[in-house]
């Protein structure tokens, strides 16, 4: 068994790093601009290009891979000798901005300024197909070979984590971090959707991960708690305390008399417990697993090595734990917050992990969200992981190798907290022969979590609100009322502290 894993975790890493260009989680995004070619020549010099259009518009309008076809079709209809430039953009790029365009559901990006002659990956002739119709350039051959060599066995074990992957390590993970020296990054989170339509969101951070070191005289810790009742109104509570009144043991940690997390019971049969108790808001709540733990990664840790692959952290950095303690489970208890007073009754999720590194070390961000509905719970990175169960039945779990299968289409940006918290979009997946989709309306969003930093481009994120679920199979299609949170975070790759 020791050597099938050991196997298994080598492939995991060497698949993964024939993939990295596609994945959510890197710090650079892929976009498109479709440019004349007589424009290209005239404005683009060694270093920049500036189109005409800047010095009225003030940005240079860019495109997502899936809004490419549809800008061709409608603004470039007729014309001949154009381009396509394929770009690469970090994500925190303080002037690349996500903002609403009149007459669209979605948000574009936007780059406010000139864009530097290293963003271009590659440079296309773009015109229309004998059809008529424009298409985006095929991948390169070698990435077109490598998906089809991959064996399907193989890629069935890598998306059915299940099937083989030891929990019991997941359990004494946790037992480290409760007792481990309260790091950088280190978080306890909880969601809950409840059955009288309303939904929380707990977070504990040991660790003030924004605070400057030298600046602070003792360390911080925070704990927030975010409320959205049935009726849509969001209440919010952030509490930052002295990290040095955190007392812990291998089950539990606490701010005496005001928070407790305690996990009760050992391997399968743990459960947990939350206390809180505030001036504003008191609840308690148990917490029942109905799943075993889950981790993205086959130990619960990605390696370093893979951490400079996927984010650009610089070689030698801390290994990253995450582990979904509770990919599923039902929450009771009772909450009083002001005049909201309610016996707690519904699904909950709960992960924890920690990385012992700094902020300005890191290269990243990333997008992660929760869905559920109609018995189906499904979490995960766009592109990177996923989590899906059918009732009582999980159906896969695990890297989404291939990412063409698994994409993040017409996102928003209108949150009136932060212009980096995602607000909605249009999640969709394969599995076997069914297509999923799960579409997120920022019409019914509402941003429960805004964690910013005193950079304006670093941000954590989440919001909530009802989504729909669209199940595919050939021309059969089912589409499913349920809710969703969707959390996004943005670091800034150059602070320097």
């Amino acid at each position: 068994m020791p050597e099938l894993f050991l196997t298994s975790r080598f492939l995991l890493v060497m698949t993964l790093l024939n993939f990295v260009p596609a994945s959510r989680a890197l710090a650079a995004e892929t976009f498109f601009y479709i440019v004349k070619k007589a424009d290209w020549l005239t404005y683009a010099n060694p270093v920049s290009y500036r189109p005409p259009s800047f010095s009225q518009n003030g940005f240079i309008a860019l495109l997502t891979p899936e809004q490419v076809v549809p800008t061709a079709r409608t603004s470039f209809q007729g014309q001949h000798d154009l381009l396509l430039l394929k770009l690469s953009v970090s994500t925190d790029d303080p002037r690349l901005k996500w903002e609403r365009v009149p007459g669209s559901d979605v948000s574009f990006p936007r780059y406010y300024g000139d864009f530097s002659r290293q963003f271009v990956q590659k440079i296309y002739p773009f015109q229309r197909q004998k059809d008529g119709n424009f298409a985006l350039p095929d991948d390169p051959l070698m990435k077109r070979i490598m998906v089809r060599a991959i064996p399907e066995r193989l890629v069935s074990k890598l998306l059915n984590y299940q099937d083989w992957q030891d929990v019991d390590p997941f359990y004494q993970l946790q037992v480290d971090n409760f007792l481990r020296p309260k790091v950088q990054l280190q978080w306890w989170y909880f969601d809950f959707f409840l059955r009288d339509g309303s939904s929380v969101v707990l977070a504990f951070i040991p660790q003030h991960w924004w605070d400057k070191p030298g600046l602070v005289a003792e360390r911080k810790a925070v704990f927030m708690m975010s409320l959205r009742t049935k009726e849509g109104t969001v209440k919010r509570l952030s509490v930052v305390v002295p990290q040095g009144e955190i007392k812990t043991s291998a089950d539990h940690l606490e701010i005496p008399s005001r928070l407790v997390i305690r996990a009760v019971g050992h391997g399968q049969d743990r459960q947990y417990s939350i206390r809180v108790n505030f001036p504003e808001v008191t609840g308690v709540f148990t917490i029942r697993p109905t799943q075993p733990p889950f981790a993205a990664y086959p130990s619960g840790v990605m390696p370093s090595i893979l951490q400079t692959v996927l984010s650009g952290v610089p070689l030698g950095s801390p290994s990253f734990s995450y582990v979904s303690q509770i990919p599923n489970s039902r929450v009771s208890g009772s909450l009083t917050w002001d005049e909201y007073q309610a016996q707690l009754d519904g699904q909950a999720y709960h992960e924890q992990g920690r990385l012992d590194d700094t902020p300005e070390r890191q290269g990243t961000n990333w997008t992660w969200y929760h869905f559920a509905g109609h018995g189906w719970n499904i979490f995960g990175s766009p592109g990177t992981y996923i989590y899906l169960q059918q009732g009582d039945r999980i159906v896969r779990s695990g890297f989404h190798v291939i990412t063409k299968d698994y994409t993040l289409r017409n996102r928003t940006y209108s949150s009136p907290d932060h212009a980096k918290i995602m607000t909605g979009g249009e999640i969709s997946f394969r599995h076997q022969n069914v297509v999923f989709t799960i579409t997120f309306s920022p019409a019914s969003s509402k941003t429960l979590i805004c964690f910013p930093s005193s950079d304006p481009n670093q941000v954590w994120g989440t919001v909530e609100g009802t989504a729909t679920l669209s199940v595919s199979e050939g021309s059969d299609t089912k589409v499913l009322e349920g809710r969703m949170f969707l959390e996004t975070c943005s670091w800034e790759t150059n602070l320097k502290m």
